[in-house]
């Protein structure tokens, strides 16, 4: 009669702990607003995903050391610390328009997928032919491999890459306690080719708050890791205000400005 109650018990708890869990598919996206938690979920993910796969290869290679399988690896558009002495590899356009090979079932983590296959690039030859096929058949070759990215809003993404997510994770209200601990909303939205439909009809379905644990003692990747583009905008001394009246509104100027961000 324990053992019943102790088997019941724990299936009881695994339950209860999977429905805060987020479910994956070989392509995976998290949406959602700035400071919404989507860049440190998303990374959390891949490490997860990564380890995940590096435990399959682990246990294949045990029973087939005459051909063992090489270690999967993260490559990432941002720097992310797997471990205290591991960090992932650069993912380059090359991998990306096919022309340079991925390990096989390696994670790549795509952060802000939007700068590089926006919805304003669905004409670009590179996006609507090697990048779609990147995608698109992303699992057989990588051969069990995942493809995780985010951005701000999943319309931002070009639509031929968009159909090929099966879900996308909508980020809301992230919240830290104590230093230790996070909760974060979690909205799921399935894709298909009417998007903005969905998503405007199902605005509160599928709502879900997720719990965690942060990384104490591990930094995983910087969450201002871009600021380095800012140090070449020039420091302009503001003009003060000195009445609460103003005449003016601010409007885009017609003259083409030479942005002043450091470029790589």
């Amino acid at each position: 009669m324990i053992w019943i109650l102790l088997v019941f018990g724990v299936m009881l708890i695994i339950f209860l702990i999977k429905q805060y869990c987020i479910k994956y598919d070989t392509v995976l996206a998290f949406t959602g607003g700035l400071g919404s938690g989507k860049s440190f979920l998303s990374v959390e993910m891949a490490i997860r995903l990564l380890k995940r796969n590096r435990r399959r290869v682990k246990w294949y290679n045990i029973f087939h050391k005459k051909a063992p399988r090489s270690k999967p690896m993260l490559y990432s558009s941002i720097p992310v610390r797997i471990s205290k002495n591991e960090w992932s590899l650069e993912l380059t356009e090359g991998h990306l328009l096919l022309t340079e090979k991925l390990l096989e079932r390696s994670v790549v983590f795509i952060d802000e997928i939007g700068s590089y296959a926006s919805q304003f690039e669905y004409k670009n030859p590179n996006i609507m032919d090697n990048f779609d096929e990147f995608v698109r058949l992303f699992r057989h070759y990588t051969k069990g491999g995942y493809l995780v990215v985010n951005d701000q809003c999943s319309e931002n993404i070009v639509l031929t890459v968009r159909r090929r997510m099966n879900t996308v994770f909508n980020l809301m209200h992230f919240k830290k306690f104590l230093g230790i601990f996070y909760s974060v909303k979690i909205r799921n939205i399935n894709i298909s080719e009417e998007i903005k439909t969905i998503e405007e009809e199902h605005a509160e379905d599928n709502m879900s708050v997720h719990f965690g644990v942060l990384p104490v003692f591990s930094k995983r990747y910087d969450t201002y890791c871009y600021s380095e583009r800012y140090k070449g905008v020039p420091v302009v001394k503001p003009r003060k205000y000195t009445a609460f009246k103003k005449n003016t509104l601010l409007k885009v100027s017609k003259t083409k400005f030479v942005k002043k961000v450091k470029e790589e």
